[in-house]
Order: structure tokens, then sequence, then C-alpha cells
């Protein structure tokens, strides 16, 4: 009996969810019975990888096959856990996207972050990434046209000045971590903090160092049991990173750093804890090419909001030691324990495309032997903004970026450009609150 079917059995599993993350982050997949797991075919459209956030398809036949053909779904083992908020003997498990002639399907997130990794296995070299969500806790608003506010707590209130860091603060929400806990620990992630953020009903979580893709398909999970938690306790959980007028953003930092695949040695620093050659041309190649690979980081039109906000989330790739203002952060540790922290990420990004895009700015940093500028002491809020604005700016920062696209795959980023610049053009096309209220009667 394989492993997989001894684990059905003996936790006595009647269905499994077969996930799929999309472009957005969003699982898609189908629910089938446990048996079927191990022993049948599987299959989605691959069409699924051109569907945008609003639902509308990629009509480019040069990019999605016309006769919308299927691809098949191939189980991880590894992601198979219990669905904790589900009555029935439900469980879950992400699934790797095969084309029908063979091997990983080019476009899909997960393949293409693995893909990236295999870049750092031919160097002898083994990221490790930590991320840390912000996310809000919201009172439901069932009607999109009103304004979100903070969730009441157990006292029935609800926060109406930041309380940042502040115990009884994060007290007030005690029975939703409670659940959290609960359902983060049938699906084997440990949080390694939570804490009280700026913004009224934020809330900031913080994850152990490990394997990328491990680490993304955490993130990935954890989203899905943020939200199922809020709803349990009559709440929304949301990783919008900008939900709330005139509150800070919501934001994805990616720890990350780079061992020797065989000693096991952090790479970014020497015998002597000084910061090595390698630390210096990753740093650069994030510096070079962040700015090219924000449509990754910044995916959706409420993204760019966020980098709007005075004082609150880096507008910049400069870097600096242990200074927040910064894109990138190195925090005070020890010398084993150096890093980079990318604060630049929001927490509406697909944690697959965004460590991909993370790793592959670092590793033409390493292939071009590249430098940064110096460290930035003060505040980097004081200098320009040189990171893009809109959505629509950071497309074609990427599609201009001949060393990204080569390492993405033409047919990911032209793919992703369809799909991004029609969510663009529909926004565009509403009309807002904001318009309504101060031009209506007025121009």
């Amino acid at each position: 009996m394989s492993e997989m079917k001894h684990w059905l059995e003996a936790n006595k599993i009647e269905f499994v969810e077969c996930l799929v993350p999309d472009f957005n982050g969003i699982g898609k997949g189908k629910i089938i019975p446990a048996n079927d797991l191990a022993d049948g075919a599987i299959r989605l459209p691959e069409a699924i990888f051109g569907q945008d956030i609003i639902g509308q398809w990629c009509e480019d036949h040069d990019l999605l096959d016309i006769a919308d053909i299927d691809m098949n779904l191939v189980p991880d083992e590894s992601t198979l856990v219990n669905q904790p908020w589900s009555k029935a003997k439900t469980a879950q498990c992400i699934c790797d996207c095969h084309s029908r002639v063979g091997g990983e399907l080019d476009i899909a997130p997960r393949s293409l972050l693995r893909k990236v990794i295999g870049l750092f296995d031919e160097l002898n070299m083994r990221p490790v990434i930590a991320q840390e969500a912000e996310f809000y806790l919201v009172a439901k608003n069932p009607d999109p046209m009103l304004p979100l506010a903070a969730a009441p707590g157990v006292s029935g209130r609800q926060q109406k000045t930041p309380r940042s860091f502040q115990m009884e603060a994060l007290s007030e929400y005690s029975p939703f971590l409670e659940t959290l806990y609960g359902f983060a620990k049938e699906q084997n992630i440990e949080t390694a903090g939570v804490i009280q953020e700026m913004g009224r009903g934020q809330l900031e979580a913080n994850f152990n160092h490990g394997d990328a893709l491990a680490r993304a398909d955490e993130m990935f999970n954890f989203k899905r049991i943020a939200r199922q938690a809020a709803l349990a306790h009559g709440y929304y959980a949301t990783f919008l990173a900008k939900p709330i007028t005139r509150e800070p953003g919501s934001a994805m930092h990616l720890h990350q750093s780079l061992i020797d695949q065989e000693s096991r040695k952090n790479l970014f620093v020497n015998d002597d804890g000084s910061h090595s050659e390698k630390f210096r041309s990753y740093l650069g190649g994030l510096q070079k090419y962040t700015e090219s690979g924000m449509a990754i980081f910044a995916p959706h039109v409420n993204s760019y909001r966020r980098f709007e906000v005075a004082e609150s989330c880096p507008t910049n790739v400069e870097w600096g030691l242990d200074n927040r203002t910064t894109g990138f952060r190195v925090p005070m540790s020890q010398p084993n324990a150096t890093r980079i922290e990318n604060r630049i990420p929001g927490s509406d990004t697909n944690p697959y495309l965004a460590i991909a895009m993370n790793l592959a700015c670092g590793y033409l940093g390493l292939k071009e032997g590249l430098t940064p500028n110096d460290p930035v002491e003060e505040s980097a809020w004081d200098l320009p903004h040189t990171i893009p604005r809109t959505l629509v700016e950071a497309l074609v920062c990427l599609n201009e970026c001949e060393p990204l696209v080569d390492i993405l795959g033409e047919r990911f980023v032209s793919l992703f450009t369809d799909i991004k610049m029609r969510e663009a053009k529909a926004f565009s096309e509403e009309v807002t609150t904001w318009e309504r209220e101060h031009l209506l009667l007025t121009v």
C-alpha cells in the first residue's frame, strides 16, 4: 500500500480537495473521492491559468489552445493534510500541473518556482525563505459599495485608533487566534509569532525559515485557513494590499538567504562575520531588477495604493542595516543568520510567483556579479519614489526586461500580462465613490 493511501485510510478520509494555485494565488481544483487520489487520473482545463480576477478568459489562442485542452494534476504527497473546517472527513492536497505530452506545465506558478530554485541547484546553492504576512480582520461587509471597518473584538468594540503591538488589542481577537492556531496545527503550519500591527484590526503572522517551495505552500494554505477562521467568528480576514482608506497597507515581507548545499554554510557571510561577495551580488540583483518585477510583487490595481501612504512602506530599492524605511533591510542577527528582508511585496501576492521573482532577481545579480549601492542610514522615505506607480506601468517594465522574461518564460509573461492588462482596463472603466462624491455636482 502506498504511503498516501495508508494516510488516507488511517485518517478515514472520504474526500480530497485537489488544489492548483492560479496566477492570482487562488486555489482552483476539484473535490474527488479519496480512493481516486492515488488511483485515478485527475484533470483540469489548462485554461484556468488564463482566467482573470473577475472571471474573464484569455482569448489569445497563441497562449491558450482554442480546444480548451486538459492538463494532468499530479498530487504532491508532502502537501496532503486535513482540511479542518469541513464537516465531512476531507483532506486537501496541492497538485503539480503536467501537460498532456508529459513534463511540468511551464506556466503553472508552482512549477515556475521550482524552475527558479533549480537555477540555484546548478550553483550548488539552496535558497532559504521565511515570510511575514500582514492582514486585516474586518467586520462582515456583504455590500462592496460600503467601506470596511475593523472587526469587533470580544469586548464588542471596534478599534478606532492604532494600537500597534498592544497585547490587549491582540487579546480582543483571541478566539479567532485559537481557531487559527488549531487550523494551522492540522495543516502542519508553524507560526513564529503573531502581533497587532499598525492598522486598526491589522495583524501580522511570522513564519519559520525553510525550503522555498514549502514556504510558498505554507503561505498558500495559511491564507485559506485565516479566511476560514475569521468566518467562524463572524468577520472577514483580508489580504488585500490596501483595504481601508488612510490605513497602512499589508505586506508579505520575504526574508532570504542562501546556503551551500553540502556544507549548509550561510553563503551571505564570510568566516569573519562580514558580508560576502555573494551577498553583495545577490543584493545588487534585487536592487537592479525589482522595479522590473513589480507586476509580480504588486499584482493588482489596488496594490499600488499601498505605496502612496507616506512612511508606511518602501517606495524605492534602497537597502540598509536594520532600516525599515528601505526596500531591502538587513536585520541585526548572528552572522550565521545573516539574511535580506525584501519589504516590497504585498500580502496580495501569489506566494509562488513572489518568491520566484525575488529569487530570479537575486540570481541575476549573482550571474552578473553586481554590486549594491551604499546602505542608507537615514530615512529612505525621503529619497525619490522609483518603483512603478501603477499596474500598467509595472507590466510594461516587466515585458521590457529581457533577463527576467528569459527566466520566467515568454509564454508565462505574455499570459500574465494579458490577464493583468484586462483587469486594469476593467478597473479603469469603473466610476468610483470618490468621483461621485467630489465631482458629480461640482465640475
